[in-house]
């Protein structure tokens, strides 16, 4: 295959023309309900937070203030849940690839069950003389679904890129629609019952039957021709039954016009990643920005955002207190970024051959960090309060959301096929780890970017913030240069 790295490389396998003899709609809602339960636990641990809050009070003191525990919980679950999912990604990717994907996601969905099962006991439960094991036991939990779901989301991500761009599309969108569906549970959970409890344990029952649902789905998906055809195309084109580490480059040479010569099918996995890389790597760096500036301001700033004046002295305290951040920000988050997943299916500018554009629009989202610290953050530090307006904060979240939804989207669609067909399925699991890494970022900037709006040690916090926005760059760029030399210097 000679194919400039620089230019678009639009695999045409033979898979798209399955279309013609099944039902493409039931495997695009197939796909779309294995996107909406591949993140639904992670979901539930956030949106269950004044539960596990409520668990973790100390109820023996009178009139005690919140403990440590508390406190911690919602950062501690995000910390967690990011740093396991880079090292699973990392792992599944470079050392247990050669196990078949069926039966990691049977594995995996069981492992989730099971997990949600645990903390729907809990709920029935007096944790008060143990609330510290009690804490330990929910981090374990969060490990271990956080292991089963990055492991779902490789498998379904390297699935969905073997086949036409409407799977993968239909993949994240039901990951947004799965916020949307747990943000929803919320709001009416809190309009039937005042009790955390009940509320929580309707969540983690409903979590529950749609993990079981997942399993069902894919075990019907799995007899269907479509998924048949994928299993022998990569049975085929990733040499599962070959050694993974041997050497098997037959050529790799740069010629005068910087061409790439090899035989796809014969690299070892770390070869083909290089590969895939190399014509994929504006989607990939694309993929890492958007969910780095989402992440650093969403869930831990936006949901301290207060309503601004005049809603702030409204009577309703069911609204101000418990309702306005369920809906102003998380249900318009999530209509948002289905929305901009949904718009991806019709509309997709900058074109395949554009990577640069995109990645450009994927940078200039980093503005929202400053936009959102003009509305009505609870801080004494100065900073100018200038959106006194509820309609312009709904605004702000609904752009902020589609731009996510949309370069989330348009980014996983477009990487698959700027490589030849047998690497589509190693461009998927590449894309992965350019998620997995800006949420693990981007979790980590949101503590820096709290603190600098938040009245204390505000000039640490903006020297923190600039030095770990540095690093984490600069860090990202050397590495991708070492790869770079490395690479060459050895096929050349």
């Amino acid at each position: 295959m000679h194919t400039p790295i620089n230019q678009a490389c639009i695999s045409n396998n033979a898979i798209p023309l399955i279309g013609s003899i099944y039902n493409r709609t039931g495997s695009y809602l197939a796909f779309v309900w294995l996107g909406l339960g591949v993140l639904l636990p992670f979901n539930f641990f956030i949106v269950a937070d004044p539960y596990f809050r409520h668990k973790l009070h100390n109820t023996a003191i009178p009139n005690a203030s919140i403990s440590h525990l508390e406190l911690s919980y919602e950062n501690i679950v995000t910390l967690c849940s990011s740093l396991t999912n880079i090292i699973t990604i990392i792992l599944v990717t470079f050392i247990f690839v050669p196990y078949i994907h069926k039966y990691r996601i049977y594995t995996s969905l069981c492992g989730i069950t099971i997990c949600l099962s645990v903390c729907l006991s809990f709920v029935f439960i007096n944790v008060e003389n143990w609330r510290v094991i009690f804490f330990i036991i929910t981090m374990i939990l969060v490990v271990i679904q956080s292991v089963c779901s990055t492991v779902l989301l490789n498998c379904f991500y390297s699935l969905a890129s073997t086949l036409p761009s409407r799977y993968i599309q239909g993949f994240v969108s039901g990951q947004s629609l799965g916020g949307l569906f747990v943000i929803i549970c919320s709001i009416i959970s809190i309009l039937v019952s005042s009790h955390v409890a009940t509320s929580a344990a309707i969540y983690f029952f409903i979590a529950i039957i749609v993990i079981i649902l997942n399993i069902i789905v894919y075990y019907f998906l799995e007899k269907t021709h479509l998924f048949q055809i994928y299993t022998s195309a990569i049975q085929e084109v990733n040499n599962q039954y070959e050694p993974l580490y041997h050497e098997s480059l037959s050529s790799s040479s740069y010629n005068d016009s910087h061409h790439l010569t090899v035989s796809i099918t014969s690299l070892a996995i770390r070869q083909r990643l290089y590969v895939a890389y190399q014509y994929t790597k504006w989607n990939f760096y694309g993929i890492l920005l958007t969910f780095m500036s989402t992440l650093s301001i969403f869930p831990a700033y936006l949901s301290k955002i207060q309503p601004s004046y005049p809603s702030i002295n409204y009577s309703n305290i069911l609204w101000t207190e418990r309702l306005y951040v369920q809906v102003m920000t998380f249900l318009l988050f999530y209509i948002g970024d289905t929305f901009g997943r949904m718009i991806s299916l019709k509309i997709r500018l900058p074109s395949l051959l554009h990577p640069r554009t995109l990645f450009f629009i994927c940078l200039t989202r980093f503005i929202f960090i400053f936009l959102f610290g003009f509305c009505n953050f609870p801080n004494t530090n100065g900073y100018p309060y200038l959106f006194k307006n509820d309609f312009i904060y709904a605004l702000l979240v609904l752009t902020f959301a589609i731009s996510h939804g949309y370069c989330n989207s348009i980014n996983m669609i477009y990487a698959p096929r700027r490589v030849p067909a047998q690497l589509s399925s190693t461009a998927g699991a590449l894309m992965m780890m350019a998620l997995t890494a800006g949420t693990c970022i981007g979790s980590l900037l949101s503590y820096g970017v709290v603190a600098v709006y938040e009245k204390k040690r505000q000039q640490e916090s903006k020297i923190y913030l600039f030095f770990f926005t540095y690093l984490s760059s600069s860090t990202i760029i050397k590495k991708t240069q070492k790869l770079n030399h490395f690479y060459f210097y050895r096929y050349n």
